[in-house]
């Protein structure tokens, strides 16, 4: 399944896919910072940091819905 896919039915996934899906997450983050770390600070502002927010929050939102998770078990 894609990181998309996943993500928009995130509150159907199982608890092992949504653990995948929360280290996909992770790995992507790391390969998007890898990526503009050598973008000009007008690029950064413009495209890098507001990307970079989106991705960090997708998640922070998978994350709490696996502690969410955890904690009613």
């Amino acid at each position: 399944m894609y990181i998309e896919n996943a993500y928009a039915q995130r509150e159907d996934l199982t608890d092992r896919d949504l653990e995948r899906l929360l280290i996909a997450l992770r790995e992507e983050v790391e390969q998007y910072r890898y990526t503009i770390r050598n973008y000009p600070p007008d690029r950064m502002e413009k495209h890098g940091k507001p990307f970079l927010a989106k991705l960090e929050e997708r998640v922070a939102v998978v994350q709490r819905l696996v502690e969410n998770r955890g904690a009613r078990s």
